[in-house]
């Protein structure tokens, strides 16, 4: 499995000492061209601190988008425990969305520690009355770049999201579909027609070994197909009503004996027949009916 993002429920939002530093600095960024009226240089610092400001917004704001990230994928992940049939897909696409939420918390962390550097690279050129314009452009280009590839992540990460939705979807037809095979494997497909029907069909084949003095032997030689709407799907144990006078019940392996694979009794117009024999889950049944 996956590691696992710890989620956080109402977090209380608190501000950060980046962010009482860039509300120091701009203060002093005011009092400073308040006194001696501003330069190319302070404008330059004034700047910076207000995307320093604008980072951190930012980030906060992906912090609430990677919560509700994790709260998606544990709703996901207690679900997808409950089942025995685990969607492949799903997993892969949960690892993925770890994968891309491990990549935009290693860059909010370079992030901040660029908001650190700037910071005291803010506070260095204050105190000394430097004005290095080319550190500045370097310096700003690197949290340029750090965060066009945070918005980057985010923008992954919410695809991930509806990703994920969309594979939720999947996962719940894939649970109807499971409830019909294990239906299916525990009911008899049965084909009920007469003799000529079956034979022209191609689903019948009889013969007698010894001669017509013998007893004719059924056989079922090709699989029903699920979809055909003449093929009634009879769970083992439970009653099933046939129309018309019943001659005999046929598998791939010959005639079913009754009270060992079946029991059948007459109702009104027609047969009521019960199958019995666990072997008999999930194949088919033939049905010759009298003519």
């Amino acid at each position: 499995m996956p590691q696992r993002i710890t989620q956080t429920r109402n977090r209380v939002l608190r501000p950060t000492p980046l962010t009482s530093l860039a509300t120091f600095a701009a203060a002093c960024a005011v009092l400073f061209t308040s006194a001696c009226g501003p330069t190319e240089e302070e404008l330059a610092l004034v700047a910076l601190t207000e995307d320093l400001a604008s980072a951190n917004t930012a980030i906060d704001s992906l912090n609430y988008t990677v919560e509700s990230s994790n709260l998606l994928i544990d709703e996901m992940r207690s679900r997808v425990d409950s089942l025995q049939y685990v969607d492949q897909k799903l997993l892969e696409s949960v690892q993925r969305l770890n994968r891309e939420v491990r990549q935009w918390q290693e860059l909010a962390g370079e992030q901040k520690r660029m908001n650190a550097q700037l910071t005291d690279e803010i506070e260095r050129m204050k105190r000394d009355k430097q004005s290095d314009q080319r550190s500045i452009a370097r310096l700003r280009g690197q949290a340029d770049s750090i965060n066009t590839a945070l918005l980057d992540a985010h923008t992954s990460i919410r695809r991930q999201e509806d990703h994920i939705k969309r594979m939720e979807l999947d996962l719940s037809q894939s649970l109807d579909e499971v409830a019909a095979l294990r239906q299916a494997e525990t009911s008899v497909r049965v084909y009920a027609a007469t003799e000529d029907f079956l034979k022209e069909n191609g689903y019948l084949d009889t013969d007698r070994i010894f001669g017509r003095a013998f007893r004719k032997s059924y056989k079922l030689i090709k699989r029903l197909d699920p979809t055909d709407p003449r093929v009634q799907l009879a769970p083992l144990g439970e009653p099933l009503r046939l129309e018309g006078e019943v001659d005999t019940y046929v598998d791939r392996f010959g005639t079913l004996k009754k009270g060992k694979s079946y029991t059948s009794s007459k109702s009104e117009g027609g047969v009521e027949v019960i199958f019995t024999d666990d072997l008999l889950g999930g194949s088919d049944v033939l049905v010759v009916l009298k003519e």
